[in-house]
């Protein structure tokens, strides 16, 4: 009975994302260390894998580290592009840039110091992904992370 509450729950979930589009109107902080749109950071006219994730959280991390490992791959099959929007509060985003460049993380990055974008969508734990259409339109979201986890996405990228 609990696993059935919890799928019921979690289709629901996916079924009110599906209606949502991001918020492109709020500012975060691009690898240049410059306040910008969302809209600036997000490519118009293809799927866009949305990630937010934080330093301390190890899943989000597993999680980043499964994408960028399949990234490439992936550029071959799809055009595509992932955002990865580091939730790190101001004391601790200084860390999310030289992590994602010392892992090799080849996606825009984004800070989100003040937590505007993660309120805008409704994030309430690391990490959550969200896939966007070509036309910025919500198509799938995930929450936390377990190792396969990627092969949903590129399921999904495939359906684009």
């Amino acid at each position: 009975m609990k696993r059935f509450i919890l799928l019921m729950a979690a289709m629901l979930v996916a079924v009110g994302a599906s209606a949502q589009k991001v918020v492109t109107t709020v500012n975060v902080v691009n690898a240049k260390g410059e306040t910008v749109s969302v809209a600036s950071i997000l490519p118009k006219g293809k799927p866009v894998v949305l990630s937010f994730w934080d330093t301390s959280c190890k899943p989000c991390l597993q999680e980043m580290g499964a994408i960028s490992d399949c990234y490439f791959d992936w550029m071959d099959e799809f055009d595509f592009e992932v955002v990865a929007v580091s939730t790190d509060d101001s004391r601790n985003s200084s860390k999310a840039l030289p992590l994602a460049k010392g892992r090799g993380w080849p996606f825009v990055i984004a800070l989100d110091k003040n937590g505007d974008f993660k309120r805008s969508m409704n994030v309430q734990s690391n990490p959550t992904m969200f896939i966007l259409d070509k036309t910025g339109k919500v198509v799938y979201t995930h929450i936390g992370y377990t190792p396969g986890d990627e092969q949903a996405v590129y399921e999904t990228l495939k359906k684009l």
